[in-house]
């Protein structure tokens, strides 16, 4: 199965506009600082130079932003659902139960926030979710209700519990009891935007990955308030089965996959963009890459073994496999400009969700 790279036609020179602060402004980002950068535990992940990977890539420099050091999460999560869920207990009524479904480190963040809240929660996983990532959860104190299924199974008993007892979902999914949660999310993922200002401001380009695209949406709307024109070429990266922001970028409009949403990328397997982060990467990536697995295998191991050694989950490496995908293939180089000189950020968005499927899969097992 080949990749498929689109160079977004649609691509904005131009600056932020009023499109996108209608979904993050530069209040909306101030507010989620101010916040974020209040918690006790917090700091800049950090930004680990390989030169080794440059060399793989034929390029100047390979930066990872690696997120498996963000707070006890270890997970870019950490900061949107998290915030969203602070922003929610602060005008909820008490008693306050949150919840969430998950098949990983969303669950993870809310339970990690709920916990640093003094709030109760509730994570529904579907019956395939590996054991080790229903302990990480219930660590932070939460109760873990498995439902058969799909994760739109737990979704589903996730969203009947809530409207039957009053409890608070924190979802990608608006609530018309409580719309402002999804846009809450972006706003506080906006957070890592900042940091690469703060520390890559030469990057040429970043790549992000992308299941909703919340993040990756975030992460351009940052990059482009702060840098205008002279902001990196932001490339999305997406498991070529679970493709629905490159869909959406080849038909110009929000679109859903065709694929099957199988793939090792688990944390990606989504069938529809968030419509919120479409507003500002419809204009504002510069490219859209949907890859196989096995890179995303391949770059797991090049992290790992390699200097300044990365343990990086099977959904956080697609940044780093997107830009191998991209370097090892002379029409990709060609359409990103990628060269000798360029400088490449790659988000690796979270560490390993179970250490179990991580060594499986770096001793070469399947997931």
């Amino acid at each position: 199965m080949d990749a498929r790279l689109i160079v977004n036609p649609r691509f904005a020179e131009t600056g932020y506009g009023a499109r996108e602060s209608a979904v993050l402004s530069e209040t909306d980002y101030q507010t989620a600082e101010r916040a974020i950068l209040a918690w006790p535990e917090y700091a800049a992940t950090p930004l680990v130079d390989r030169p080794d990977l440059a060399e793989h890539l034929r390029v100047g420099s390979v930066r990872i932003k690696y997120e498996g050091a963000r707070f006890a999460v270890q997970s870019f999560k950490a900061l949107g659902p998290a915030y969203a869920a602070q922003r929610l207990v602060e005008q909820a009524k008490p008693p306050v139960i949150l919840s969430s479904a998950t098949s990983g480190n969303h669950g993870r963040a809310v339970a990690w926030a709920a916990s640093r809240l003094g709030v109760a929660c509730r994570i529904y996983m579907n019956e395939g979710v590996s054991p080790g990532r229903a302990r990480a959860i219930e660590a932070f104190g939460a109760t873990v209700i498995r439902v058969p299924g799909t994760y739109d199974d737990a979704l589903a008993r996730c969203h009947q519990d809530a409207e039957n007892d009053g409890s608070y979902v924190i979802s990608d999914v608006a609530q018309a009891a409580y719309p402002d949660v999804p846009a809450h999310t972006m706003h506080g993922y906006a957070v890592l935007g900042q940091e690469l200002v703060d520390t890559a401001d030469d990057a040429t380009h970043v790549f992000v990955g992308a299941g909703i695209g919340a993040l990756a949406g975030a992460v351009v709307a940052r990059l482009w308030q702060r840098l205008g024109a002279g902001r990196p070429r932001v490339v999305v990266v997406e498991p070529l089965t679970a493709d629905a922001v490159y869909q959406s970028a080849a038909k110009g409009k929000l679109s859903r996959t065709d694929g099957t949403l199988n793939t090792v990328m688990d944390g990606l397997s989504v069938g529809t963009a968030s419509h919120l982060a479409w507003e500002i990467l419809d204009g504002g990536a510069f490219g859209f890459l949907g890859i196989p697995d096995p890179p995303a295998v391949m770059a797991m191991r090049l992290a790992h073994r390699g200097s300044s050694s990365l343990v990086i989950g099977e959904t956080g490496i697609a940044g780093l496999a997107g830009a191998l995908v991209a370097s090892e293939d002379e029409a990709m180089r060609r359409a990103l400009g990628l060269g000798a000189d360029s400088k490449i950020v790659a988000i690796a968005c979270e560490g390993p969700t179970d250490l179990e499927v991580f060594h499986r899969l770096l001793d070469g097992a399947s997931a």
